[in-house]
């Protein structure tokens, strides 16, 4: 599988992850060179990483090209969920905060004062909102939602790794959370993908 994007992107990273637990090859471009950027913007009119090319298909997405992994190599080590809508569900309440966290990332790197602003706010609000609703779908076991190491835990560990890796947004506040990081952290797939410059 050729994948684009970067060292530090979430999403990339959450595709590599599952990339390695089902035993799929990655040739990753890294779009932070002005030539991987360039071969990016060749085959996707979107611009925006992760995009794949696997099995003869270009698959833009994180969320698409998981499902295609899984579907054509199997879950492997993953853990299916038992309850996939309410996985979809966590999965996407993740992505609205990490959205939210990376827009304002954004902002402030570009030079705009969001702090204090009623746009920062409800981002910031979001986060903390989505943080604390995670919080109370965690398992009895309390370091996972579902029976293992799945998509849902995929897609806290890489968030809350981005968010301390770029400090955009404090990470402590739901210590059910931590304990799903610290659970995972020296999983080889997780270990090995950790955002770096």
């Amino acid at each position: 599988m050729k994948l684009y994007g970067t060292t530090t992107s979430p999403f990339v990273r959450r595709v590599q992850i599952v990339a390695a637990e089902v035993g799929e090859a990655v040739e990753r471009i890294d779009t932070a060179t002005e030539a991987g950027l360039a071969e990016l913007h060749r085959v996707t009119p979107i611009g925006k990483v992760p995009i794949a090319t696997v099995d003869g298909r270009l698959l833009f997405d994180s969320h698409v090209i998981i499902d295609w992994l899984l579907t054509t190599r199997g879950w492997h080590g993953l853990a299916p969920p038992r309850d996939p809508w309410r996985t979809q569900n966590i999965v996407n309440a993740i992505d609205g905060a990490l959205d939210a966290i990376i827009q304002l990332f954004y902002l402030r790197r570009e030079g705009f004062a969001v702090e204090g602003t009623p746009y920062g706010q409800r981002r910031v609000d979001r986060a903390n909102k989505v943080f604390a609703w995670l919080d109370s779908q965690l398992a009895p076991e309390a370091d996972r939602f579902d029976a293992g190491f799945g998509l849902a835990e995929i897609a806290l560990v890489t968030a809350l790794d981005w968010m301390d890796f770029r400090e955009a947004f404090p990470t402590d506040g739901a210590p059910g959370l931590t304990r799903v990081r610290a659970a995972f952290r020296d999983h080889p797939s997780v270990a090995s993908t950790a955002p770096r410059e």
